[in-house]
């Protein structure tokens, strides 16, 4: 089994915990849908209030978060708008 990012094993209970990369290093993470946007928001939430993250560069991402859901809620609108005139 390979992994993309470096993790860490708990001495007490063996639980592997995937690191958030470093800085510098390159985060992917699917987001195209707005529910793929909705799982790395509460992701950045649960990540800050465990204290992984900085609670101010949480909300940094979030707010870029919110900019993507907004491009694809038009998006998506504009497919449908298109499909309705072409239906007229």
């Amino acid at each position: 089994m390979t992994n993309k990012h470096p993790v860490e094993i708990d001495g007490a209970t063996g639980a592997v915990e995937t690191l958030t990369p470093q800085k510098g290093q390159r985060y992917r993470c699917k987001l195209d849908s707005l529910g793929d946007v909705k799982s790395e928001m509460a992701k950045l939430y649960r990540e800050a209030r465990s204290g992984v993250i900085d609670v101010q560069d949480s909300t940094k991402l979030v707010w870029v978060l919110q900019a993507v859901a907004k491009v694809i809620e038009g998006s998506d609108l504009e497919k449908r708008i298109e499909i309705l005139e072409g239906k007229k």
